[in-house]
């Protein structure tokens, strides 16, 4: 008779590897997603755009869900989390972003966006009152320089540097959503609430949210359909958003919402290397310091907050 102890240990590390390997796929496709957000901002309004992949995605969400068989059903608490999550998280954000990416390179995007790994451990702190150490504040404000470094960069090459002010003030107001959206989902994902039915209502709260946006502050409802856009939303849509959203709301409860923010110091490298690659970011000295600077720092957060 197999020895119960060995058999929990092989079922504990299989279940390691598939963490690490979700932890891996979202961090490689959100280093992608960055360069696809940059195709969507082509003339096309930003909202108009964040309506369309989200209200896809939640679609295909619901879909799965039927087809599984999976309830729908959501308590009076679950409800309240799931629609301030799906605003914050899977709308207002993505609004944000979009707005901002019409006016910086997807690279620089995606290091600014990487702020919310300390804007997490602020929020916890003002939600839940767990104060970090000193070392943990050092380690934030490591990896805030670094940000700054590789944003000055972009300040100095871009054409209109009010403009690229006012796109890197809309992605750090997205990264403060986003931290506050992924705190409350880490709360609500440990109250036994399928990722799935998290997710598909999340995207509709979200895709509800934009779209009474936009019809409240008059933006304009431009959309401009090319082959490039079409292929950008397809790829965000079924890989950036059902797929990767998918994973990383499974592994969020295991791994923790500072370590789940630990995505947005991965994802920035890969999502530099297709920038300078597709949109001719330089690689200079301050931007591969400022790079370093934002590794060291973001994992000393990580590390810290594991041994907390």
């Amino acid at each position: 008779m197999p020895d119960p102890t060995e058999i929990s240990s092989t079922t504990a590390a299989r279940r390691t590897w598939r963490v690490r390997l979700g932890y891996l796929l979202v961090v490689v496709i959100w280093g992608t997603t960055w360069y696809g957000i940059h195709t969507q901002v082509n003339g096309t309004s930003p909202h108009l755009a964040v309506a369309a992949r989200m209200g896809a995605a939640s679609i295909i969400f619901f879909a799965i869900a039927g087809a599984l068989r999976v309830p729908l059903r959501l308590t009076s608490y679950q409800t309240r989390q799931v629609l301030i999550q799906g605003v914050c998280f899977f709308g207002l954000n993505y609004l944000a972003v979009y707005a901002g990416a019409q006016y910086l390179t997807s690279g620089v995007v995606a290091v600014l966006f990487s702020i919310f790994v300390p804007l997490n451990i602020v929020i916890e702190w003002a939600l839940y009152g767990k104060r970090p150490r000193l070392i943990v504040v050092a380690a934030a404000v490591t990896g805030m320089c670094g940000i700054a470094m590789v944003f000055s960069t972009e300040l100095e090459r871009a054409s209109f540097s009010h403009l690229a002010l006012w796109g890197a003030a809309l992605v750090l107001f997205s990264a403060t959503l986003v931290a506050l959206g992924n705190v409350l989902a880490t709360r609500l994902m440990s109250s036994e609430l399928s990722p799935l039915v998290f997710n598909a209502y999340g995207t509709a709260a979200g895709t509800a949210a934009i779209l009474l946006w936009g019809l409240i502050s008059g933006a304009s409802w431009s959309l401009v359909i090319t082959p490039t856009w079409l292929t950008g939303l397809s790829y965000l849509v079924l890989i950036g958003t059902v797929v990767a959203f998918g994973v990383y709301m499974k592994i969020l409860p295991l791994i923790g919402s500072v370590a789940g923010a630990y995505v947005a110091v991965l994802s920035p490298i890969i999502a530099i290397g297709i920038s300078s690659v597709l949109e001719g970011l330089p690689l200079t000295a301050a931007t591969m310091v400022g790079v370093v600077l934002l590794l060291i720092g973001h994992s000393l957060l990580a590390a810290q907050r594991k041994r907390g």
